[in-house]
């Protein structure tokens, strides 16, 4: 039996961690933003052309491997856009999650620091269930945190280096987030691995351009990508204009004090070891905290994905050198654990999960709604994201286009300046005018805004649709009597 524990220890582990994602989406629970846009795209089977307005120049398909995976999936399943949705939150949680459950050599150090992190930081634990293929990126993170030890052998690991050109190849073709690879290569240089930086450089170089060539057209999406990076973060005037995630990080204190406390810890039992600081995983979670400061999305989804796969490997010395691997205690200890782990993500504390069920979208479905959307070959104008995920994703197939869809930077110039305008005036109505003198009879202004007070944009008629949601038109000309 206790030659059994370390079996039992590793299916229990996955079985749970599969179990979550589960019982979340149980309560409803539906990603508020891409994960959305992501499924509508693969239902509607269009290109982006076709659904937002774009810059001059923005012509390929950032996600086109993401969209390939869901669109097949579609096809082969007939799933609907929620459907897809929920398959992108299971898959890409499993996918991060059960990776360090098959490489490390304690697997319940895994669950110890998810725990750890998910009430220390809840925000990093609410991302993994975003259904996003940033997640993708992250599980390579933690995959190269286990293998690059390989790359330090005198004779050249060859079946490494290729399955990292596979990942960053994958990653590449999914995520488009190619130039986070230089992130791990300084951490290799900084921690002075230089055999293994080297060897990494040429597996990601060459799993990068694989990448580009599967999209079709290698040169334009990663010239594309790398421009949509620049743009993203050159037009805006504060910082608060940029969306959430590339805002600056204000430097998490609590990561702080666990990471030191666990220093303290190893320096107390007597374990230290400078090359606990000093290796690449450690070094890569600093240097992505310190780039935070300028954009908490390299901190969010590299950095915090090495902090804790440094806990984990802590831990996982603590239990190999305390705890018997066949023991009846190990086995356990693990249970308590995971259980509490799931009590942990799972529960419905203040509504977390079942408040981001779907509510009152526009849709065509709905007749009085239809009476009011854009006719065939309008645009939606709006200062809000939230107004195109939750309106395409409803719509996938609805005949019209968006003027701002899931980033501002590839908006029309002129329509750009407009939204930072109303942005840097914090929504006043008069900011809105160019777009109404913009504004065709096809076309529709929509707006979030407190119900029984119509909005004070002038020369349009106004329609209370949704959930604080209000729909404006071009006044329709009455009838004339013969």
């Amino acid at each position: 039996m206790n030659k059994l524990v370390p079996i039992l220890v590793t299916i229990l582990t996955l079985w749970i961690i599969l179990l979550i994602p589960f019982r979340i989406i149980g309560y409803g629970y539906l990603p508020p933003d891409d994960a959305m846009r992501h499924a509508a795209k693969a239902v509607s089977g269009k290109p982006w052309a076709e659904i937002l307005v774009l810059r001059d120049g923005y012509t390929r398909d950032s996600h086109i491997g993401w969209h390939a995976i869901l669109e097949t999936i579609h096809k082969l399943t007939n799933w609907d856009a929620h459907s897809l949705v929920l398959f992108s939150v299971i898959f890409l949680f499993c996918l991060f999650s059960f990776a360090p459950v098959l490489f490390l050599r304690r697997p319940e150090a895994w669950p110890i620091a998810l725990l750890l992190l998910a009430v220390a930081y809840p925000s990093f634990l609410f991302r993994l269930l975003l259904g996003r293929p940033y997640i993708v990126t992250m599980a390579i993170i933690l995959i190269i945190g286990f293998l690059w030890p390989r790359l330090r052998e005198k004779k050249i690991p060859y079946g490494t280096l290729t399955f990292f050109t596979i990942l960053i190849a994958a990653s590449t073709w999914i995520h488009c987030g190619w130039y986070l690879f230089g992130l791990p290569i300084a951490a290799f240089f900084l921690s002075r691995e230089w055999r293994a930086g080297i060897l990494f450089s040429i597996a990601s170089l060459i799993g990068i351009l694989i990448g580009a060539a599967l999209t079709g057209h290698p040169y334009l999406f990663l010239k594309q990508t790398l421009q949509h990076v620049f743009l993203a973060f050159g037009n805006n005037q504060l910082q608060r204009m940029l969306v959430t995630e590339f805002q600056p990080s204000t430097g998490d204190f609590v990561i702080i004090i666990i990471v030191s406390l666990m220093l303290i810890w190893r320096r107390l039992r007597g374990s230290w070891n400078i090359r606990v600081i000093d290796n690449p995983v450690f070094i890569l979670g600093v240097l992505c905290w310190a780039l935070g400061f300028f954009t908490k999305r390299v901190w969010l989804d590299i950095g915090l994905a090495a902090t804790l796969l440094w806990i984990a490997y802590e831990f996982q010395e603590i239990f190999e050198k305390n705890v018997n691997r066949f023991s009846l205690q190990r086995l356990l200890f693990s249970v308590f654990t995971i259980a509490t782990l799931y009590a942990a993500l799972t529960n419905d504390a203040f509504g977390r999960w079942s408040e981001a069920r779907p509510k009152d979208y526009l849709s065509l479905e709905d007749e009085e709604q239809a009476a009011w959307l854009p006719e065939p070959g309008g645009i939606v104008y709006s200062d809000t994201m939230d107004v195109f995920y939750q309106t395409f994703f409803k719509n996938p197939q609805a005949p019209w286009r968006y003027i701002l869809g899931f980033e501002p930077a590839i908006m029309p110039p002129d329509d750009l300046a407009i939204y930072r305008n109303i942005q840097l005036n914090y929504r006043a109505f008069s900011a809105f005018e160019p777009w109404v003198k913009k504004m065709r009879p096809e076309d529709r202004l929509i707006v979030r805004h407190r119900p029984g007070d119509a909005p004070k944009v002038e020369n349009l008629e106004w329609r209370y649709a949704a959930d604080q949601t209000w729909i404006g038109r071009l006044p329709r000309k009455a009838p004339q009597n013969k």
